[in-house]
């Protein structure tokens, strides 16, 4: 059946015609993560475009693909949205998509209530509303899905081959495989018999055309029928469609789109030329178109077996693409004067001549072309290896001067200005042809160049900078200024002003000051900028990132193209760009892109982005209701779309956070996040900006809630928790009181019972004092006494000493013997009595406790002569007074301390008496 014509391609369309076409956009597998065929296509009200793309199907807003399958993963044949309701159908199944609260469709069947015989071995390949009814349509038969009783019917199709039905002003045409064209008349599918000429082939296509309808053949050519009357509309032999299998036709503007299953797509006009060829031989991803899709921007979508295309039908956008790597990366583009359909091409690999969409070599040419001019009749060629003149097809060499770049005219008509590889050099052209001299002085090499009101040349050199040059009388240059790259890296020229590109500004030279001052207008419209170049005093051409803008001088508007439209294939670091007449080329790395300035410009639509998803801490949420977050670690991811899948304009969203932040901020990014927020209630506003134009804002709420201690309940809990410390505080005070109370009791009686001991201590100690003195007073009374002892000791035995001196005299001896004999008694009676000694040994002890006994201990070889005279020195008496005490002499008295001393073991030096006195 269908699918036998899809997969036999009969052969792969061979001619290398390369013609230049509506601008087109290809959606590989690898951009919508799907699978090969895309069999339908359609499109909702929102503008969301839905693709039946094998098992899958795709669902693209413009921003991001989505896809989904059917529960039970079935191919799906076909797709179609009615009254914003989205049916598909597939292998022995129908049904419907819908959005849920998530943004996320969900699938309904329609098909599971039906007798399993009745739907047998059938698959849906087309579906479209018919009087207020669904039709599904199969190989057997159309199924007829009423929307006010929900009830199915079918209606079987005639014993022929059938290839596809057609819903013209609510009436039904079915085409077929060799059985010609049937209409659908009470539930019954009838043969029309005018054509009867077509049941030799197959139709594969119907288009309305007009007040009537083109039939395409497969193999066959195109009819038309019109007024109830058939006729060739395109031959098969014709050259256009000659060899070409036709798929499916489509009428869009008046032109007819023919996809093919080996030749991509041709687009005719009313007259039957062929206006365009687009296949993969000028980029298209495949040969084979299975659907088209006519979008609510006029843009036409390609159902491709291997993948998606968009051709932008309502643009201003067209491209040539050389993708046989013939031509290489485009530098430079001019068209034949005589003949404006005749392009000259210059690339890295030379000059091509592009004629009726084929390229042709410029013998010689070979090596890097870096520029293109047109003057007169004839095309200046500025070459990596000299500079030559171009006529008829043909090269002249001018000057063996290389790398020629731009070139500008002088004040004299005759004369221009070509900057090259090692300075400016002069073209002067006369009846005999061209004069060329080398300007002196300067050999940088020049990739810009323009000419001041006086006549002053300014350049940019790579890697240097701008100068300003006057040219001398012996063609020389003198350089007038100069600014390095760091300031500014290009130069313009309009209505002879010179403007200089800084990084963030543009300055304009003032000539009759001499000094540059900035545009603050034109800093506004062309920042930020790459690269900037200027045309015929009314475009400036900016790139900026891949993103181009053509500013319009004479409406001051500015043209913004996505940097989808170059697909960051822009040329670099060189001329990247030309106008010719209101043509803006911009060079690729395969071709060109043209923008056409006399075209329509498509403008924002007044309409709010769309949140197409909602995560909120990870985990995706339904859109439509008032999110709640709590606190910790909260996050809020939105994805936005601004349902444009056709555009090419430059689009960003603007947003502004309310409750946060009253800043507007721009994001080329199609999600907006927030992570972290503070507690509090938001209000998210975003807009779509594309190109000049704002669009209505969304608006979108959401609460953060306060963290959990700052929660209702936190805050009861608080409170009790503050009662409860204020409690516990006054408890404890309350206990502390008595505590305390009871403490300083304890303490007062703690007080007095100190106070008594230490009164009692003090009065122990008084006691003890007096005591002490009393002892002190009774042992100084025992020292008096026992120095009055010692010291009438000593005077009795002075006395008893005179009294034997006395008694002794020869007188008294003779007279009186007998008293002699009594006195001599009663002095041997008195002198060193044993009890005089004890008693004052007594009394010394009581003085000094046990120092008798203490000396014996330390010194046992002391006599107790020795102890005496130990005695006597610690009472501090001198030998004299010792010496009666003793019953010696003075002398001996000395001798014993001699002899006591060396006892006592104490050194020459030390003193006696003090070792006694301080022994204890």
């Amino acid at each position: 059946m269908r699918l036998f014509f899809y997969f036999l391609i009969g052969f792969c369309f061979a001619a290398q015609a390369q013609q230049t076409t509506p601008f087109f956009k290809n959606y590989s597998k690898k951009d919508y993560l799907g699978e090969n065929a895309n069999w339908d296509i359609t499109q909702n009200e929102q503008g969301i475009l839905f693709a039946a793309n094998n098992y899958k199907l795709l669902e693209f807003n413009g921003n991001d693909w989505r896809k989904y399958s059917l529960p039970k993963n079935l191919v799906i044949r076909s797709s179609e949205v009615i009254n914003d309701t989205l049916f598909t159908g597939a292998y022995q199944e129908f049904g419907y998509w819908i959005y849920n609260n998530k943004n996320e469709l969900e699938y309904t069947s329609l098909s599971e209530k039906l007798d399993v015989e009745f739907f047998k071995n059938d698959a849906i390949w087309k579906i479209y509303s018919f009087d207020n009814q669904i039709v599904f349509q199969s190989f057997k038969g159309i199924y007829l899905f009423d929307l006010k009783t929900k009830d199915i019917s079918k209606i079987a199709f005639p014993e022929v081959s059938a290839i596809f039905t057609y819903n013209f002003n609510e009436t039904i045409y079915l085409t077929s495989k060799n059985g010609g064209i049937f209409k659908l008349v009470e539930d019954k599918f009838v043969f029309e018999t005018w054509s009867e000429p077509l049941k030799a082939f197959t139709i594969q296509s119907m288009a309305p055309f007009g007040d009537g309808f083109l039939l395409g053949t497969q193999l066959n050519g195109i009819f038309l029928y019109k007024n109830n009357r058939l006729s060739p509309w395109l031959s098969k032999d014709a050259a256009t469609i000659n060899g070409i299998e036709i798929n499916n036709l489509s009428v869009i503007d008046q032109k007819l789109c023919i996809g093919t299953i080996n030749n991509g797509l041709l687009i005719l006009d009313q007259q039957k030329e062929l206006l365009y060829t687009i296949n993969t031989n000028n980029g298209l991803l495949n040969n084979t178109v299975l659907s088209q899709y006519e979008d609510t921007s006029g843009n036409l979508w390609l159902g491709l077996d291997n993948g998606i295309a968009c051709i932008y039908l309502s643009s201003p956008l067209y491209s040539f693409n050389d993708k046989s790597g013939k031509l290489g990366t485009l530098y430079a583009v001019e068209k034949d004067k005589n003949d404006p359909e005749i392009e000259y091409l210059g690339s890295n690999h030379g000059v091509f001549k592009k004629e009726n969409g084929t390229l042709s070599f410029i013998e010689d040419s070979n090596g890097q072309v870096w520029n293109l001019t047109q003057i007169g009749n004839e095309i200046i060629c500025g070459h990596n290896n000299e500079t030559f003149s171009i006529k008829n097809s043909r090269l002249e060499q001018l000057t063996s001067i290389s790398g020629g770049t731009r070139m500008v005219k002088t004040n004299n008509p005759n004369e221009f200005i070509q900057g090259n590889y090692s300075g400016l050099t002069k073209f002067i052209r006369n009846k005999d042809g061209w004069q060329t001299q080398h300007l002196e002085n300067i050999y940088h090499r020049v990739n810009e160049l323009a000419i001041d009101k006086k006549e002053n040349f300014w350049i940019v050199s790579p890697h240097n900078g701008v100068y300003q040059l006057q040219q001398e009388k012996n063609n020389t240059l003198k350089q007038l200024k100069f600014y390095p790259e760091e300031q500014f890296k290009h130069i313009f020229e309009v209505n002879d002003e010179i403007f200089l590109a800084g990084n963030d500004e543009i300055f304009k030279y003032d000539i009759i000051n001499d000094t540059i001052l900035e545009d603050k207008i034109l800093t506004e419209k062309l920042m930020p900028l790459d690269h900037v170049m200027a045309f015929q005093d009314k475009y400036i051409v900016t790139k900026n990132a891949g993103n181009v803008n053509i500013l319009n001088l004479s409406t001051n508007e500015v043209l913004k193209l996505s940097s989808a439209t170059t697909e960051n294939k822009l040329v670099q670091d060189f001329d990247f760009a030309k106008a010719i007449n209101d043509a803006i080329y911009l060079f690729l790395d395969d071709g060109y892109l043209v923008v056409d300035m006399n075209s329509e410009i498509e403008v924002q639509e007044n309409k709010a982005p769309i949140i197409a998803s909602l995560m909120i801490n990870g985990e995706t949420k339904k859109i439509d209701s008032l999110y709640e977050i709590p606190y910790k670690k909260n996050s809020i991811e939105i994805n936005l779309t601004n349902l444009k899948p056709a555009n090419y304009l430059q689009h960003q969203f603007q947003y502004k956070l309310k409750g946060y932040d009253n800043n507007w901020y721009f994001t080329n990014e199609n999600t907006i996040s927030f992570e972290n927020l503070p507690r509090g209630n938001y209000r998210l506003l975003v807009k779509n900006v594309s190109g000049n134009q704002e669009s209505k804002t969304l608006v979108y709420d959401f609460i953060v809630l306060a963290p959990w201690y700052f929660s209702n309940e936190a805050i009861l809990g608080y409170v009790l928790f503050v009662l409860l410390v204020f409690y516990l505080i006054h408890f404890f005070n309350k206990r502390r009181y008595k505590i305390k109370q009871r403490r300083f009791e304890k303490e007062i009686a703690y007080q007095n019972r100190l106070q008594l001991q230490q009164e009692k201590i003090e009065n122990n100690k008084r006691l003890a004092d007096l005591e002490k003195k009393q002892l002190k007073d009774q042992l100084d009374s025992k020292r008096r006494e026992l120095a009055t002892y010692a010291a009438s000791m000593a005077k009795k035995e002075e006395i008893l000493s005179q009294l034997e001196k006395e008694i002794n005299k020869e007188e008294i001896k003779k007279e009186h013997s007998k008293l002699y004999d009594r006195l001599n008694k009663f002095k041997e009676k008195q002198s060193h009595s044993e009890d005089d000694w004890k008693l004052f040994e007594r009394n010394f002890n009581e003085v000094h406790d046990d120092f008798f006994k203490n000396l014996q201990q330390e010194y046992p070889e002391l006599t107790p002569k020795d102890l005496k005279l130990c005695a006597y020195l610690k009472m501090n008496l001198s030998s004299k007074e010792i010496a009666p005490l003793i019953g010696i002499t003075y002398r001996s008295v000395e001798l014993h301390r001699y002899r006591l001393r060396k006892k006592l073991d104490l050194d020459k030096k030390e003193n006696l008496v003090k070792f006694l006195l301080s022994f204890d």
